[in-house]
């Protein structure tokens, strides 16, 4: 299966015609290095002002959920769509790993979630990094999640990350409304559609698409990682050959690699919603920016598509 090049691309039919594009906050939250409160902040209020109307966060993101509920608090538009997640709690960057999974965890781990974004409700909880899940107790995991949702404490549920092939039985209709997935949706890899999609949208669950620019290596350090090569974890050898290959189409366009990476993804017709991080004010203005400038022309999206999949 191919991508679907995309009609209407900013409106997601399963989000009733709300908004497609989320501001993921993991980076604004400073798990990938230092951030200031104040400009995290800007950041923030700077996309709410401009028609982001969808945040993800997350307690694993540092100071993510924080600065998102001061921003809130100072916001007087409409009141966005908010995602965060239970399972991983919090930690200083993205390398430090607490998992507790059990009922009273995630029922604090949610309350301090409500508690620290000023939020009655969320619209979208997260089960996070569904591969570390211990699926012994998958059966206790599930009725605390669907007891939030009874309790109107949570509106949708959600599998927040790339599930193994043991998790992936547990993800139908009945449990879940959405996955979040990363690294197989974007212009160097589309391995979301080797069957993954498919069974996904055989069950009605909805897919939100994550690391457009495939952690940068489609963005700023793409000189980098073709310096040092594929690091065979996050970034494979195909990966890294199918960048360079779609970088000489962004230099015959003359448009960046960034610009063309964020534009494919918003291109596809698959990703029910597209994920895009910002560490700052510079780089939210740069995602509007692409945003504004929609999808790609179709041959454009179509060759983008035959030179990954090759």
């Amino acid at each position: 299966m191919k991508p679907t090049y995309i009609d209407d691309y900013s409106k997601s039919i399963a989000f009733n015609n709300q908004s497609r594009l989320v501001y993921g906050t993991s980076a604004l939250g400073g798990v990938w290095g230092s951030v200031k409160e104040s400009e995290s902040i800007d950041a923030l209020l700077y996309a709410l002002e401009n028609g982001i109307s969808v945040l993800d966060t997350a307690p694993s993101y540092a100071n993510s959920e924080l600065y998102v509920g001061k921003a809130l608090k100072q916001w007087k538009g409409t009141r966005p769509f908010i995602s965060t997640k239970v399972g991983r709690l919090k930690g200083e960057d993205a390398y430090e790993f607490k998992l507790d999974y059990s009922k009273e965890a995630m029922t604090r781990s949610l309350h301090q979630s409500l508690e620290t974004l000023g939020l009655d409700y969320i619209d979208l909880l997260f089960l996070h990094e569904p591969q570390l899940v211990p699926l012994e107790n998958m059966e206790t995991i599930l009725d605390t999640l669907k007891g939030f949702k009874q309790d109107g404490l949570v509106k949708k549920l959600g599998v927040g990350g790339n599930p193994s092939e043991t998790f992936k039985p547990f993800i139908t209709h009945n449990n879940f409304d959405v996955v979040s997935g990363f690294l197989r949706m974007d212009a160097c890899n589309l391995s979301a559609f080797n069957g993954e999609i498919q069974q996904y949208k055989k069950e009605g669950i909805a897919y939100y698409a994550a690391s457009a620019l495939h952690f940068s290596l489609l963005g700023n350090r793409f000189e980098q990682y073709k310096k040092d090569g594929a690091d065979g974890e996050w970034i494979t050898q195909s990966d890294l050959d199918n960048a360079i290959k779609v970088k000489t189409i962004a230099d015959r366009l003359n448009m960046s690699i960034a610009t063309l990476a964020q534009r494919y993804l918003f291109s596809i017709a698959e990703a029910d919603r597209v994920v895009m991080g910002a560490r700052n004010l510079q780089q939210i203005q740069s995602t509007i920016a692409d945003w504004k400038l929609g999808k790609l022309p179709e041959d454009i999206f179509n060759e983008i598509t035959e030179t990954v999949i090759a």
